[in-house]
């Protein structure tokens, strides 16, 4: 049987800014149609390594392949939603104007966008379910369909990879359950890697996880009816149990109030 070869691949990676390590020695693989969760504490290096695999930042120490590429040479092959998406919600830019920035590429047309374009443009905006809001004012959406937006904005570029920083971030319960079965869809046709602080949320649809925290815990969570136990008929499965079987509690202490946990470093 042939073996197949990980879509993103990281060797021995540490990361320092100045002196302070910050990646120590990190190590992963990413398979083709993953569904990868990245957790762990703030100031973990979670959106550190998602920068290092776009070659925002770059390590001198341990590589990272992308489908056999750097990440310099990748950025054709990956659709990213930062965390912080710099749209001014009070200048008056449609929804489809703010998708139409996705294409990779494209000189910023002295005469407008070119008819496949706009077509490319509407099309992801359909696929996130936001094409009736293409000739809406972007501020007059809500959070949740600001997100589809810019998630249609990365998919403009026809990615193999869909990154995304917190992308349900000061959205409300029901908002972020909608973002994620979105991301369900995307995944049957993309590998989707998602930075989260929603464990209780992602850890229904991720089928990998990856604990940071300066190293890394990796664990394959395909099978959740053998690994976790559900709280209710709608299998809401145990996030603690994940920060369990990831090794954590040696490492953090955690509470969980109304379904969402606090990190705190042991001093």
């Amino acid at each position: 049987m042939k073996k197949t070869v990980p879509v993103i691949e990281v060797k021995n990676l540490t990361f320092a800014y100045d002196k302070q390590i910050i990646l120590d020695n990190i190590s992963l693989a990413v398979e083709e149609k993953d569904f990868l969760a990245i957790i762990g504490p703030n100031g973990g290096g979670k959106s550190t390594l998602l920068k290092l695999l776009l070659g925002i930042l770059k390590s001198k120490q341990g590589s990272i392949e992308i489908m056999g590429k750097s990440p310099s040479q990748s950025v054709s092959l990956i659709g990213y939603v930062p965390q912080n998406t710099n749209i001014n919600t009070d200048f008056p830019i449609k929804v489809i104007e703010v998708v139409l920035m996705g294409h990779v590429g494209s000189k910023k047309p002295l005469f407008g966008y070119g008819k496949e374009e706009i077509a490319c443009a509407m099309g992801a905006l359909e696929q996130v379910g936001m094409g009736a809001f293409a000739q809406s004012k972007i501020g007059s959406l809500s959070g949740g369909q600001r997100q589809r937006v810019m998630i249609a904005r990365a998919l403009c570029a026809h990615p193999k990879i869909l990154m995304l920083d917190e992308p349900t971030s000061n959205i409300d319960i029901q908002g972020q359950r909608e973002i994620y079965e979105l991301l369900k869809i995307l995944n049957q046709n993309m590998t989707v890697i998602v930075v989260s602080h929603d464990i209780s949320v992602i850890l229904e649809y991720a089928n990998k996880a990856a604990h940071i925290n300066k190293r890394l815990s990796f664990h394959d969570i395909s099978d959740k009816k053998m690994m976790f136990h559900p709280h209710s008929q709608e299998e809401h499965f145990c996030e603690v149990e994940l920060l369990q079987m990831l090794g954590t509690q040696k490492d953090h202490r955690y509470a969980k109030k109304e379904n969402q946990i606090k990190w705190s470093t042991k001093k």
